[in-house]
């Protein structure tokens, strides 16, 4: 495997990596890594709202990582994207099967039209028909042309020349879980981001649905920031450092002061709480919604992004959809070298960093489709 550039445009950060290859254990050697901030109101909800600034981000990541211009892949995680499973005849070939979803005329998404999206598929398996033709089901991405265009503005403004556009939610599933392509189980990732929420499930090695919704931590922080006056920034160190209480402790809201180790309760804590449960109920309808479409729940649900790192969230998700939940961690080790030095911590990886690079690394590892 030659070596593979990915490049993940979030709310907060542009980040880029670079990975040599997979090692023998299944992990993901990152050779280069850089990270750029963004102003607020960049990027939002998954949309790109100011290209050039974004364009300026992306430039200053590549540049921090000595890494080129071209040959990357570049992911996008806009609401207005959808994946549908379609039957259709085998012998139509790859670069004609989006013209052949296009003449079939059925709806991918529900937001919007196939005369408003961009099309690609990818192959999952070829099979007899009971009338003896074979018959290809493939993955079909709808994603509107106006996020395409504000990534083609970016592309443009930093003079990029991506290899490929990929969506986040499958570059996660990538690289934080693992899957035997013998057995079909249902599994399910949730990316905490700022100000978005994306939920992607994978029945065996494909993706089977993916959703973002709007919504993430920066609506936690301004839920504290109302209610204590504190500014954003105060509050959002103050939401690091509380803990909710766990869901069958008692209805009511609570947290844990990490310097005294007491309990308290105060109107700060209920609306903190409140905010947390509308993430949770956001995420939970979209795992269900999943189960409902295909006829199977997901066994077990990974997280990731910084929001996923608050203390209790974690356990009040787990009681809210009844499987497994637990931090993620990516099928990743970053390479040991002076300029990776500042990512180790008393000699290990920082697990922080690899959980921020994680969607970077997952289109790392993205393929062509077949």
């Amino acid at each position: 495997m030659a070596n593979m550039v990915g490049l993940d445009i979030g709310t907060t950060a542009v980040r880029a990596v670079e990975v040599a290859g997979v090692d023998a254990s299944g992990f993901a050697v990152v050779t280069k890594i850089g990270m750029a901030s963004l102003p607020e109101g960049a990027v939002s909800g998954g949309r790109i709202k100011q290209p050039d600034q974004v364009a300026i981000a992306v430039v200053r990541a590549l540049k921090e990582a000595g890494l080129p211009r071209y040959g990357l892949v570049v992911g996008t995680a806009h609401p207005d994207l959808a994946v549908a499973k379609m039957l259709i005849p085998a012998s139509v070939r790859k670069e004609e099967r989006t013209s052949a979803v296009r003449a079939l005329g059925r709806s991918i998404a529900p937001t919007f039209t196939l005369d408003e999206s961009d099309l690609s598929s990818s192959l999952v398996s070829v099979e007899q028909s009971s009338d003896g033709i074979p018959t290809a089901t493939v993955d079909i991405v709808a994603i509107m042309h106006t996020e395409l265009e504000q990534l083609r503005t970016v592309f443009k403004l930093a003079r990029l020349a991506p290899r490929a556009v990929d969506l986040t939610g499958a570059a996660l599933l990538r690289s934080l879980t693992r899957a035997n392509p013998a057995y079909g189980e249902v599994g399910t990732v949730v990316d905490l981001g700022a100000s978005k929420i994306t939920v992607a499930t994978r029945q065996g090695l494909h993706l089977r649905s993916l959703r973002t919704a709007l919504g993430g931590g920066s609506d936690l922080t301004r839920a504290i920031s109302n209610i204590s006056g504190d500014t954003f920034e105060d509050a959002e160190q103050k939401k690091y450092g509380m803990r909710l209480i766990s869901p069958t402790a008692r209805a009511t809201s609570s947290y844990v002061d990490e310097e005294f180790g007491s309990r308290m309760t105060s109107p700060v804590d209920d609306a903190l709480l409140n905010a947390v449960d509308l993430l949770v109920d956001t995420v939970a309808q979209s795992i269900e919604s999943d189960a409902a479409n295909h006829g199977s729940y997901t066994q077990g649900v990974t997280l990731c992004g910084g929001t996923a790192l608050l203390r209790g969230l974690k356990d009040r998700l787990q009681a809210r959809v009844g499987v497994p939940v637990a931090i993620g961690r990516p099928w990743a080790e970053i390479e040991r070298s002076k300029r990776n030095a500042a990512y180790f911590r008393d000699g290990m990886t920082d697990p922080r960093v690899l959980l921020s690079i994680a969607p970077a690394v997952g289109l790392a590892l993205w393929r062509d489709p077949v």
